[in-house]
């Protein structure tokens, strides 16, 4: 006779194989996308994001003057510190402590506005990219996409990065 436990192991073994053939009947077509590569692996977007750097350059080169300027300040403090009056010590390092602090604002500024204007360019690009994904899951008979920055191994041939890119080329 059957104890307990036994019979419950066989329940659950057989309920198991019953589910099995049914869910394997049918294999899934699996693939990975890591569309921000993808994306940005572009023309349209390389030159996008090369405008923007452009047009930040100038904000960008005010941000390096004001590094300098506050290590220039630094180093004279360092250099001549001792020499210098308390009253003057006192301005140099108010001084320095003020280009260190609009070097961290601009500098912050700066960069969430090179984000922010990033994030509208992939923004305005995203329905192109979806289109040319979804025709490629249509095309290759895709069932399941993943993150392939979620997966830790895939083989290149499952990996579409690099068609989508060039895809999206080809749309330009």
């Amino acid at each position: 006779m059957f104890n307990k436990k036994t019979l419950l192991t066989l329940v659950f073994i057989s309920s198991l194989a019953l589910s099995l053939p049914a869910f394997s009947a049918t294999a899934q077509r699996i693939a990975v996308l890591d569309l921000q590569e993808a994306m940005m692996s572009t023309d349209k977007i390389s030159r996008a994001f090369e405008e923007i750097d452009r047009q930040l350059s100038s904000e960008e080169s005010r941000i390096r003057q004001l590094a300098e300027e506050g290590r220039s300040l630094q180093q004279r403090l360092q250099r001549d510190g001792d020499v210098m009056s308390e009253s003057e010590r006192t301005r140099l390092t108010q001084e320095m402590q003020q280009k260190v602090q609009e070097y961290q604002q601009r500098g912050n500024q700066l960069q969430q506005r090179q984000q922010q204007m990033r994030q509208q360019v992939v923004n305005d690009n995203r329905p192109q990219l979806e289109r040319v994904v979804n025709e490629l899951l249509e095309e290759h008979n895709i069932d399941i996409l993943l993150d392939r920055q979620a997966v830790h191994f895939a083989k290149p041939q499952f990996d579409l990065t690099p068609v989508v890119a060039d895809k999206l080329n080809e749309l330009e």
